[in-house]
């Protein structure tokens, strides 16, 4: 069976993705929506979102940005499930409240990946009992985009700084395209306003580095993730998209991990 997929971006992500599903003999890149025609690009190329309910696939992959998501998650799930990246989308509390009934409402399903984290299932199964959970991110400065956060110039961090430390929610609003996956954590578990994320800056950190704890009655979880980073993406980041799309199609056979 090959499976159909479409793509928003072209990036580090979706172009890593996208030639992934090349590589695979069970994949096909239907399409990849794009702002602008891109030479290198082989398969057919989407420009207008109008175009999007009119292209069913088994899966979009959305690789782009907070405000692509919310403009073409419902034109996408008229025709098609969705795998959304840019979970900091969601920090809008508008955005957050209207891709909510577009999940619950539409025939097609709308996926948050774990992403740059892992433990995510943890936190769906523990959901009910949760007492707290808090995120902690530890990057360069040059790994993080300031375009949103205007308060800060980058230029005058020195040493090891906390650059936030508060619900989830406003980090993710702060920095959107740096901590989705915070975002995704959140949603799956407390929420983004009960969900805590400190933000820890030092020009040093080489690698991109996250530790969640999580705590209920009975149980106290933790896990670490520690990756290479280039740009604002981290390594580990493009296996784990891979992974999960994988899953989502019910792409391998053999033993199925829940």
């Amino acid at each position: 069976m090959t499976h159909r997929i479409g793509l928003l971006g072209y990036g580090r992500i979706g172009t890593d993705l996208a030639d992934r599903v090349r590589q695979a003999s069970d994949t096909e890149l239907a399409y990849v929506y794009v702002r602008s025609l891109k030479s290198e690009i082989d398969e057919p190329q989407l420009t207008d979102p109008d175009e999007l309910a009119d292209h069913p696939v088994d899966l979009v992959v959305e690789a782009a940005t907070p405000a692509v998501l919310a403009e073409l998650a419902e034109p996408i799930l008229a025709g098609s499930d969705l795998l959304a990246l840019s979970g900091s989308a969601f920090a809008d509390p508008e955005v957050e409240a209207r891709l909510t009934d577009l999940a619950t409402e539409s025939d097609h399903d709308l996926y948050l990946p774990h992403a740059a984290l892992f433990g995510i299932d943890g936190l769906v199964d523990a959901r009910e009992a949760l007492d707290s959970v808090h995120i902690e991110a530890r990057k360069a400065p040059g790994h993080l985009d300031f375009e949103y956060a205007d308060a800060v110039d980058p230029a005058t961090i020195e040493g090891t700084t906390v650059l936030y430390e508060g619900p989830t929610r406003g980090l993710c609003a702060r920095f959107p395209r740096n901590f989705n996956s915070h975002a995704a954590m959140a949603l799956a578990g407390l929420g983004l306003d009960e969900t805590t994320s400190r933000l820890v800056v030092d020009p040093e950190q080489a690698s991109a580095r996250h530790v969640i704890t999580a705590t209920g009655p009975g149980f106290d979880l933790e896990a670490v993730r520690d990756s290479a980073i280039e740009g604002v993406t981290g390594d580990y980041t493009l296996v784990s998209t891979w992974g999960s799309m994988r899953r989502v199609l019910g792409a391998d056979e053999g033993l199925r991990f829940l």
